[in-house]
């Protein structure tokens, strides 16, 4: 009789799941997370060409809504951090304190985003990601995850920042 679930006959092991859908090179970004990365920052275009382009009474929509969705992308990348922690066995207390504290701290800059007009909130959002993203350097140093995902972060994070830039840019 086997104690553990994961290799029970019969019971799928979700660790063997990972490595089966983990690209052979850990370099690669895994197509999973290159498509719906990708996809994910397409709002942030579509909402800053629809502030540029769109009549005038879409506008305001575009605006809220380009906040709305950048405030929870950004609280979602703050959250990887919780779940990193949770999966970091050498982590010691001072750690987890550390890096479970801050991956709520992408909220918090998210909602204080929410309390100010447009420009601001997406001058608070931009300055966010980049700061998350050096966050990021520190935490993948720490953490053993995969080199794919500061090449990720890195490319997605660009993405983000210039389609606040582009919105940011649009006439009032």
């Amino acid at each position: 009789m086997h104690d553990d679930e994961s290799t029970r006959p019969g019971v799928p092991n979700p660790e063997s799941a990972i490595a089966r859908a983990a690209p052979a090179d850990s370099r690669t970004v895994p197509a999973q997370a290159r498509w719906l990365g990708g996809t994910g920052a397409v709002p942030f275009y579509a909402f800053a060409l629809a502030i540029w382009f769109a009549p005038p009474a879409f506008r305001d929509w575009a605006r809220n809504a380009l906040v709305a969705y950048g405030m929870v992308i950004l609280a979602f990348v703050g959250a990887l951090h919780w779940g990193f922690t949770m999966k970091t066995p050498d982590f010691d207390e001072r750690d987890r304190w550390t890096w479970m504290g801050w991956s709520v701290t992408p909220a918090l800059a998210a909602w204080t985003a929410s309390l100010f007009p447009f420009r601001p909130a997406v001058a608070i959002l931009a300055a966010a990601f980049v700061v998350h993203l050096a966050v990021d350097h520190a935490f993948a140093s720490r953490s053993g995850l995969p080199p794919w995902y500061l090449r990720m972060r890195r490319a997605l994070t660009a993405a983000v920042v210039l389609g606040l830039a582009i919105a940011f840019a649009a006439p009032a």
